[in-house]
């Protein structure tokens, strides 16, 4: 796609007793600072229900997984490019690797924080996870929309229910195959 990339984030569904209410608005400013597209998505505290207020262990695992889900939400309201960052991150600099062209062999379906930084090399990573999912961008592709779809649905799998949601996308990546089936970018 052509098309400059929306930054969406969500809620940072860290159970830290003591978290920086200021959060949110340090992520914006920075991207004002930069001239960096931008939305915050707040949840009300009662969003879950009442057997999942925020704050609670189980607010914390739900909004983990509903990430993917969140992510592909935004694809389709803005029909834009999203990158994903966890609210209690913030730019230093300007994004380049988000803009249209910037790849020199072609655009990617997905880029994503990668631990080895090359995780293609697959003797150097199959005994760990590579994928971190705080920074995610995601292009308006049938792929990175595929692969989105394919993880929303793991999270909601019984056994995925407190896992970590870049273990999941990892698992996907490497033992469900979609290495092969998505332009990644690291």
């Amino acid at each position: 796609s052509a098309s400059t990339p929306t930054l969406s984030a969500s809620p940072n569904p860290n159970p830290n007793p003591n978290p920086n209410p200021n959060q949110a608005a340090r992520l914006v400013e920075s991207c004002n600072r930069l001239g960096v597209c931008c939305k915050a998505t707040e949840m009300r505290p009662d969003a879950l229900g009442a057997r999942a207020p925020e704050g609670s262990e189980e607010f914390r695992y739900r909004v983990i997984a509903l990430k993917p889900l969140f992510i592909l939400d935004q694809l389709e309201k803005t029909n834009e490019p999203v990158v994903y960052l966890d609210v209690d991150l913030e730019f230093h600099k300007f994004p380049k690797l988000f803009l249209p062209g910037s790849w020199p062999d072609g655009p990617r379906d997905v880029a994503l924080f990668n631990f080895h930084s090359n995780a293609t090399n697959h003797t150097m990573r199959m005994s760990d996870q590579a994928v971190g999912s705080a920074v995610a961008y995601f292009n308006q592709t049938y792929r990175a929309k595929k692969l989105l779809t394919a993880w929303a649905e793991a999270m909601q799998y019984k056994t995925n229910e407190r896992a970590p949601d870049d273990q999941v996308l990892d698992t996907l990546l490497v033992q469900g195959g979609w290495l092969r089936h998505v332009s990644l970018g690291w």
